[in-house]
C-alpha cells in the first residue's frame, strides 16, 4: 500500500469521528432548561422533607408521653376530704353552710360520722335508722342531694363491730352476740384500755359478754358466725347505698370483726381477736354488695397494735382481684399528732420505704395536730405523695388563715389536673445535713415539680441537687415564706446551685423542665 493511499484512509476516518460526535452536541444543547430547574427543585423538597420528618421524630421523643393521654384515676385522687367527726352539727346546719365549705376548701367530698342513732357512749343502737337528733331522712337526704348538685361526694362513718347495750337487742337476743356461756374468760383485752379484760359477766344471763372495746361498759361484740347478723349487716349497706347514695362507707371495726371460735388465748404469735381470714371475706363480701363506683375506706382503729404491714395490705385487696377491698387506708403510724409533732420527717421516712409506698396503697393523710402552719406544712408534702387529704372541720376548720387556705387550694387544684402529680413518678430525699425533706414528681414530657420543706424548730440551709435540667434558672410555683422577697416570690426563677434557707415549717415549691439529653435514643 503506497503513502497516499495510507493518507487517504486516515483522513476518511478523522471525518467519520467527527461526523459521529456531531449529534451528541446537537443532543446536549437540545435539553429544556425548565427540566433542569424541575430536577434541582424536586432534589430540595425531598431533602427538606427528610428534615422535616427528622424533627417530628425529634420533637415527639421529646414530649413523649405529653403526646400521650395520661390513664384515668379515680375521682378522690388527691381530693380533700372534708371531715365532720364531733356530731355537733346537724344536716340542716353543714347544708347551710355548704357553699361556704366548698369556696374556702374547695373539698370534693363530706366525710360524716356515724348517721345512725348512737348511744350516750357513740355506740350504735341500730344501722338502718337516721338518727333524728341530727335532723332525721329528710334532712340528711336534702343534704345528700344538694352536695351532689354542688359536685360534692358524701362518705358516711360505718361502725361494724359492736352495738350498745342499750341497744333493744341486748340481752333478750342471746345468737346476736359474742357469749361465753362456758365462763371461760381467756387472756383478751380491750383494744382502747390494755388493763380492763374484754370479757364482762352479766347477771341475768350467767354469762361473759365480749367488747373488745371497753366504751365505759357500753358496747358488745355482735355475733358475725350468726348467719342471721351477718346478713342483717350486709343488707344494711344496700339500704343506706340505694335509699341515700352515700358515696363511701368508712369500715370502723371490720379487723375485729370475727374472734376465735374456741376463744383461745392470745400470744405474741397468735392473734385471736384481729385479722382473721374471716375479717378479710367479710370485707370481699361488702365490696361485692355495693356498687364499685362507691368507695371504701379503712378507719385507723383498724390498724392500731398492728407491727405488721402484711395484715393491713391485705385489707385492700387480693392482686388478682378475685376478692375485694378498701380504696384508701387511714393507717394510725402515718398520722401527724402533737407526738409526733417534732419529727414529722420520720412519718415521710417511713411510708417511703414501706411496702404501702412500694405497692402504691393510697393513704388517707390526716392529722391531729392544732398548729396551723404544721398543717399547712404536711398536708403540702402529702399532696405530693398518693392518696387523699382529711381535714376535720370540728377540729381544725377555723384554725386555718385565709392565705394557708389559699395556698392549699392552690396546691389542691395543680396536683388534681396535672399528669405528673397523678401518674408521675415519686422521689423522696432527706438531706443529711438539714434534714430538709424533698419530694419530687417527675413524668416524661412534663415539667418536674419538687416540694422543698423544713419540718424542724429551726432555721435550716441547704443545697438541693436536682437530677436534670437547668439547675440555675428554677421557676418558683408556690411558698408559704413570710418574707419571700424577689428572690422567691411566685414565677421568680432561682439558681439552685445556691442554698435554700427556710423558716420552720417553710416551704418552697418549684418546678422546671427536664433536660433532653433523652434525644441520644435515636442515634
Amino acid at each position: 500500500m503506497n503513502e497516499s493511499t495510507i493518507k487517504k484512509q486516515t483522513d476518511n476516518m478523522s471525518q467519520a469521528s467527527h461526523t459521529t460526535e456531531v449529534p451528541n452536541e446537537v443532543n446536549s444543547s437540545s435539553t429544556p432548561s425548565w427540566l433542569n430547574r424541575a430536577r434541582l427543585i424536586s432534589a430540595l423538597v425531598y431533602i427538606l422533607l427528610l428534615i422535616g420528618y427528622l424533627i417530628f421524630i425529634i420533637i415527639c421523643i421529646v414530649r413523649y408521653p405529653s403526646c400521650e393521654q395520661a390513664p384515668s384515676t379515680p375521682w378522690w385522687l388527691n381530693s380533700i376530704f372534708l371531715r365532720f367527726s364531733n356530731r355537733t352539727m346537724t344536716f340542716n346546719d353543714i347544708n347551710q353552710k355548704l357553699n361556704d365549705y366548698q369556696n374556702k376548701f374547695s373539698g370534693q367530698a363530706l366525710w360524716l360520722s356515724p348517721v345512725m342513732p348512737l348511744s350516750t357512749e357513740l355506740n350504735p343502737l341500730t344501722w338502718t335508722d337516721v338518727d333524728i337528733n341530727l335532723g332525721g331522712e329528710n334532712a340528711l337526704v336534702n343534704l345528700i342531694n344538694k352536695s351532689h348538685e354542688n359536685n360534692l361526694r358524701i362518705l358516711v362513718d360505718y361502725p361494724l363491730n359492736h352495738l350498745s347495750i342499750q341497744s333493744s337487742r341486748f340481752p333478750s337476743d342471746d345468737l346476736y352476740f359474742v357469749w361465753n356461756n362456758q365462763g371461760n374468760q381467756s387472756n383478751w383485752i380491750t383494744i382502747d384500755n390494755q388493763q380492763q379484760s374484754a370479757w364482762t359477766y352479766h347477771n341475768a344471763k350467767n354469762s361473759f359478754y365480749l367488747h373488745q372495746f371497753s366504751k365505759n361498759g357500753d358496747a358488745i361484740d355482735i355475733n358475725y358466725r350468726n348467719n342471721r347478723v351477718f346478713h342483717d349487716i350486709i343488707d344494711s349497706f344496700s339500704i343506706w347505698e340505694n335509699k341515700f347514695q352515700f358515696d363511701g362507707f368508712n369500715l370502723q371495726g371490720v379487723s375485729y370483726a370475727y374472734e376465735d371460735f374456741e376463744y383461745r388465748n392470745e400470744s405474741i404469735n397468735a392473734k385471736r381477736t384481729r385479722h382473721l381470714d374471716e375479717d378479710y371475706l367479710l370485707l370481699a363480701r361488702i365490696r361485692s354488695e355495693i356498687d364499685s363506683k362507691r368507695i371504701l375506706l379503712l378507719d385507723s382503729i383498724d390498724s392500731l397494735s398492728t407491727s405488721n404491714d402484711q395484715l393491713l395490705l391485705r385489707y385492700y385487696g387480693d392482686k388478682k382481684n378475685s376478692l375485694g377491698g378498701i380504696d384508701i387506708a387511714s393507717i394510725e403510724d402515718f398520722i401527724l399528732n402533737d407526738m409526733k409533732s417534732s419529727n414529722v420527717t420520720s412519718i415521710f421516712h417511713r411510708y417511703y420505704h414501706s411496702t404501702y409506698f412500694e405497692e402504691n396503697r393510697p393513704f388517707i393523710w390526716s392529722s391531729l395536730s392544732l398548729n396551723s402552719k404544721l398543717n399547712e406544712a404536711f398536708f403540702a408534702a402529702c399532696f405530693f405523695h398518693l392518696g387523699v387529704i382529711s381535714i376535720d372541720i370540728d377540729r381544725q376548720g377555723q384554725q386555718f388563715t385565709d392565705e394557708q387556705l389559699s395556698r392549699l387550694r392552690q396546691i389542691s387544684t395543680f396536683v388534681r389536673t396535672l399528669d405528673v402529680f397523678r401518674v408521675g413518678q415519686i422521689q423522696q430525699n432527706i438531706l443529711s445535713n438539714s434534714q430538709i425533706l424533698t419530694i419530687q414528681r417527675g413524668r416524661r414530657g412534663s415539667r418536674h415539680h419538687m416540694i422543698i420543706i423544713n419540718f424542724s424548730n429551726t432555721i435550716q440551709e441547704d443545697r438541693i441537687e436536682l437530677n436534670e435540667g437547668i439547675t440555675s434558672a428554677i421557676e418558683v410555683l408556690l411558698t408559704n415564706k413570710e418574707n419571700p422577697g424577689l428572690k422567691y416570690e411566685t414565677n421568680a426563677l432561682i439558681d439552685m446551685t445556691e442554698s435554700i434557707r427556710l423558716e420552720p415549717y417553710e416551704y418552697l415549691i418549684i418546678r422546671w423542665s427536664p433536660s433532653i439529653d433523652r434525644l441520644g435514643i435515636i442515634f
